[in-house]
């Protein structure tokens, strides 16, 4: 293949680059694809040493993905899913103050409100932009 520039690619209209990733992925490029989505992944494909790219295993694995957020924006792979059961306590000094937070069925729950993350009580106590689970010490420290 040719070494192409993003700029040349950007220069194709959106049937021009509809054609190409049909000969370039032997398949039809996604529906309602944006012109810009078409040229940065052909031109990512096209100027990027096969050694760089990713697998076909795990290309086909982010693809599930995306068609799951596409599908549901709520989905959250198994492994992001807490761990913690409903009735948990997490319990955090921040300032000489005491904070808990409880789980529950679809989230967490603080001063008697329901969150849907831990980052989020987690910037509400401290004001700052925090991990929930490193704020409430669920991760392993790395060093």
């Amino acid at each position: 293949m040719t070494h192409t520039t993003l700029a040349s690619y950007h220069d194709l209209s959106l049937k021009e680059l509809k054609a190409l990733w049909v000969k370039v992925f032997n398949k039809s490029p996604p529906p309602f694809v944006r012109k810009d989505f078409l040229s940065k992944n052909l031109n990512y494909h096209q100027n990027t040493p096969k050694s760089q790219q990713l697998c076909r295993k795990t290309s086909r694995k982010l693809h599930k993905l995306y068609q799951e957020f596409q599908n549901n924006p709520n989905y959250r792979p198994d492994g992001s899913k807490s761990r913690l059961k409903p009735g948990t306590r997490l319990v955090r000094e921040w300032q000489g103050e005491v904070h808990t937070v409880t789980i529950i069925k679809n989230g967490f729950e603080y001063q008697e409100k329901p969150y849907k993350s831990l980052s989020a009580i987690a910037r509400l106590i401290t004001g700052a932009q925090w991990s929930g689970p490193a704020f409430f010490g669920l991760t392993k420290e790395t060093k």
